[in-house]
């Protein structure tokens, strides 16, 4: 990646210097309110958002507000990244991500009991969600920079090692509009975090964030990695080797996490958001063989991404493991957020 932003360099500041006055001219017309926002008096509505390209933890955190909210007063709402339907969708249990898009497909089955819809539109989609079932509340779920829509509290993802203040507007590095942005969310979440930070750190990244005085920052962590297999959890082995397939944007938590177990494993990337073709699955077991590899470990969201035919490919070959991974709050900043949340309803 490094290398071909070198090459394509002056591409590059072409692409940039266009992407940047799109961003600014349009921000500026929502804040001269010549873009009309739309409000809705009978929902309150949160969102959940990143400034950066990929994946920073916006996913683990929609579920956890999900499970500490009442079930029956909620609905989320997305626009199903690269699902494969249009228009708006409630989910249904026989959908897969190809109608729902993969994170919203993996939120979906394991909270079948609230609603869940899809639409590119967002205005659109509440106002479905509005008529057709009534909510205290509406999560959107990457929902940032759709400001069209009016919210009542926005929240912020940013990675510890990968904060949006170190980093650049798309493509010279990967955020999706200006760090400036970051001014439009009440929350903070910095994920990822050690599970132990000190106080001192946490302010140095207070100032590196440039907080403004509505602004609250909340630090996360990786409470746990679980490893599934036929729905119980597992631990791996230390002398058996195994395949680890990611089909995510930032695979660096994992592995590190992988290396301090001591796990033996070979690595296979795919782009974030693939989906598996059969071949990609033969070529898997075709090195499985060659290698003498009889266990193979994908992320959740790959998990559930996988058609039906794939997944029992790869359990006709190899003993299957998905990751889940259990979100948490540093110590008594749960309380405090989960306080921040309960009251909306």
């Amino acid at each position: 990646m490094k290398l071909l932003r070198v090459v394509f360099f002056p591409i590059m500041i072409i692409f940039y210097i266009l992407h940047m006055t799109i961003l600014f001219f349009r921000n500026k017309l929502y804040d001269l309110k010549i873009y009309k926002t739309f409000y809705f008096k009978d929902v309150r509505i949160i969102s959940v958002g990143s400034l950066k390209l990929g994946g920073a933890g916006k996913t683990p955190l929609v579920e956890y507000i999900i499970n500490i909210l009442p079930k029956s007063k909620i609905a989320l709402l997305s626009r199903g990244y690269k699902r494969k339907s249009n228009g708006f969708l409630f989910a249904k249990k026989n959908y897969s991500a190809h109608e729902l898009g993969d994170e919203v497909n993996q939120v979906y089955k394991k909270n079948m009991d609230i609603t869940v819809a899809v639409d590119k539109d967002r205005v659109r989609g509440v106002k479905k969600i509005i008529q057709k079932s009534k909510k205290d509340l509406i999560i959107l779920d990457d929902a940032h920079q759709h400001r069209r829509l009016n919210r009542d509290l926005n929240i912020l993802v940013t990675e510890y090692d990968k904060l949006f203040s170190k980093d650049y507007l798309f493509p010279l590095g990967n955020l999706r509009e200006y760090r400036s942005g970051s001014q439009r969310a009440n929350i903070i979440v910095v994920t990822k975090c050690p599970k132990k930070i000190h106080l001192n750190e946490q302010e140095n990244i207070k100032k590196k964030l440039a907080l403004k005085s509505h602004q609250k920052v909340f630090f996360s962590h990786i409470k746990e990695y679980k490893f599934i297999h036929n729905n119980q959890k597992c631990d791996l082995e230390k002398n058996i080797k195994y395949f680890l397939v990611t089909g995510i944007a930032n695979t660096d938590p994992l592995l590190k996490k992988l290396k301090e177990m001591e796990i033996k494993f070979l690595s296979f990337k795919y782009n974030d958001h693939y989906f598996f073709k059969k071949s990609d699955i033969n070529k898997l077991i075709r090195k499985g063989k060659s290698e003498g590899v009889k266990e193979i470990i994908i992320t959740e969201k790959d998990f559930y991404r996988l058609s039906k035919d794939n997944l029992k490919l790869i359990k006709s070959h190899f003993k299957l493991f998905y990751i889940q991974i259990e979100f948490d709050f540093i110590k008594e900043e749960k309380l405090l957020f989960n306080k921040q949340i309960l009251k909306f309803i």
